[in-house]
């Protein structure tokens, strides 16, 4: 007869001899000698049989498991069993109590998994007479929640639960908010973990532990502020994907500040978050833990852009600082990797969401000197973004990268008009690249800043910020040299002279030669000295030829600035 009909046959028999034949066999130097053994010893339905395993689970660990894979039904039972007794010598304060023998128990109760055994655990957590046995047991049932509870919390997201199981699970939430409701005797804070990890959003008795005004929401409420258990925080963070949030979670869910609670949440709102993720941010505010803006981002995986860039521009669509925050997504994916698909579709949504910044915002970004280096770079910056480059393995994956030139970090001051001024100069770019998809949408947020909202203001600006708005606008608004000759035109006296101040600024005096030729005839006085003061900054023949016209002018006043436009051109009357 082969090994096989042998084993099997040991397998089989209730002759009590047969297990005296295998225990002998696990003392043989042979390991597959050992592997048959074991699997016919949990094959035997037979307690005695699965209680030499039980001895043997030390020594012998990863062949017992390897040899068990198929066979573990009886050999659990036996556990359990096994345990009970082990677990009820330690509540009689029995002398013979093994603690090595639990230990070795719980160990496989973990490594099987094996849910039967966790009733028994629970209860021996908090009432057991041994302290030792005490923590054997939380420490077995805190891992073996916390996997059942990812499950059933990953079930709710898609899939549809084993009615036996959840009934099963549903029983044990019942039992460990027990355990928490008498937490001021056995002050075991890790049962509190087990009750939440195992618990999911929609729970009874979750609903029922934190809508009662009692000793043990107000426990539990502690345990989720600080816990660190990672399924802790996932159920917490989870809830802002619920349409109903209880109240006292609500403000807790919302201020937990901490940098892992930090990473769940954003695991939790993933790269594409559904409507109600998205209600929930934009009524109830960008959570603590989200708020730092670039700062924060920097120190977050590349991975969570997308997540950020849709919490930002739902919660605070407002500020200016989402649009910073957008512009740095797009740069740390100037080197596209595997997650950058997601964030730049993330990006093109989200800057479609934000409010566009209003005039002022843009004169403070021309008061740093930050937007020199938007004014010194070429204006040609049209092919400045690469076009979009297929990933292998990925079909159609898009990738938009800056040049050199643009990969300028935001500037670590904290001065609001730096920030702004970074702002300005990305946004400027990004609509210039003309194949950029991200192009439109970067002329939307720019669109407040204009010529014809920057025209009455430049009275009151300095000749600085006038060039730098000047030099903005020749870039990003095709208008303005239509604007200034219009405004040259223009049936108000105060308006033509904004034009002759924007054009004189400019060096755009050359340009509208025609309109100024006109000013000087027939214009109002205080107009015709501005033109011919303007025309300082012309080279022209035509512009030279005016101002010896206006030179000969009988009014005094005109006569001066011209023969003054003459001489700061170092021509002679």
């Amino acid at each position: 007869m082969s090994l096989e009909t042998t084993y099997r046959i040991l397998a089989e028999t209730s002759r009590p001899e047969a297990v005296d034949v295998l225990a002998r066999g696990l003392t043989s130097e042979d390991a597959q000698a050992r592997q048959y053994c074991f699997r016919t010893l949990a094959q035997r339905d037979c307690r005695r049989s699965h209680e030499l395993v039980i001895a043997h689970w030390d020594r012998f660990r990863d062949e017992i498991i390897e040899a068990t894979k198929d066979h573990r039904e009886g050999f659990c039972a036996t556990v359990v069993e096994t345990l009970t007794d082990e677990l009820s010598k330690a509540e009689a304060g029995d002398a013979r109590l093994d603690v090595d023998r639990t230990a070795v128990l719980t160990q496989i109760v973990l490594f099987f998994s094996i849910r039967d055994a966790l009733p028994l655990l629970i209860d021996a957590s908090w009432k057991n007479f041994s302290h030792i046995v005490r923590q054997q047991c939380i420490d077995t049932v805190v891992p073996l929640a916390s996997t059942w509870g990812k499950h059933a919390r990953r079930q709710y997201a898609g899939q549809r639960p084993d009615p036996n199981v959840e009934r099963q699970r549903l029983e044990l939430t019942k039992q460990l908010l027990q355990s928490a409701k008498n937490f001021q005797k056995h002050r075991c804070e890790e049962l509190l973990d087990a009750f939440l990890v195992i618990s999911t959003w929609n729970d009874p008795a979750l609903r029922a532990a934190l809508t009662d005004d009692s000793p043990c929401r107000t426990v539990l409420l502690r345990r989720l502020r600080n816990s660190q258990q990672q399924a802790v925080m996932e159920l917490l963070a989870g809830f802002i994907r619920r349409r109903s949030i209880p109240d006292c979670l609500l403000g807790l869910m919302l201020q937990r500040c901490d940098a892992m609670y930090c990473e769940t949440l954003l695991q939790v709102i993933t790269p594409d978050p559904s409507s109600v993720t998205l209600t929930n941010l934009k009524e109830y505010g960008l959570p603590d833990c989200l708020r730092g803006g670039v700062s924060l981002l920097r120190t977050l995986g590349i991975d969570r852009d997308a997540a950020i860039a849709h919490a930002y521009t739902m919660a605070m669509q407002h500020d200016p600082e989402t649009i910073a925050v957008l512009l740095e997504i797009l740069q740390r994916h100037h080197a596209p990797i595997t997650s950058s698909q997601a964030a730049y579709d993330a990006v093109s949504i989200c800057l479609s969401r934000c409010d566009v910044p209003n005039a002022d915002y843009w004169l403070q970004a021309v008061s740093s000197d930050r937007i020199e280096a938007l004014l010194t770079s070429p204006e040609s910056s049209a092919d400045r973004v690469a076009q979009p480059t297929e990933k292998a393995n990925t079909a159609n994956t898009a990738a938009e990268t800056t040049a050199d030139a643009d990969r300028a970090e935001f500037s670590h001051s904290e001065s609001f008009e730096d920030r702004a001024a970074d702002v300005c100069l990305r946004l400027v770019k990004w609509a210039e690249a003309k194949k950029s998809r991200f192009s439109k949408p970067a002329k939307r947020l720019l669109g407040e800043f204009n010529i014809n909202n920057m025209l009455p203001l430049f009275p009151t600006l300095s000749a600085k910020e006038r060039m730098r708005i000047g030099k903005t606008l020749m870039r990003i608004d095709p208008a303005t040299l239509d604007v200034v000759r219009d405004g040259l035109r223009h049936a108000v006296m105060s308006r033509r002279i904004e034009a002759i101040e924007f054009a004189q600024t400019l060096g755009l005096v050359e340009l509208m030669i025609e309109p100024f030729t006109n000013i000087v005839h027939s214009d109002h006085q205080r107009t015709r000295i501005a033109a011919a003061e303007a025309l300082a900054t012309a080279k022209c023949d035509t512009s030279a030829g005016l101002l010896k016209e206006l030179a000969t002018s009988p009014l005094g006043s005109l006569r001066d600035a011209a023969k003054d436009s003459l001489q700061r051109r170092g021509i002679a009357l």
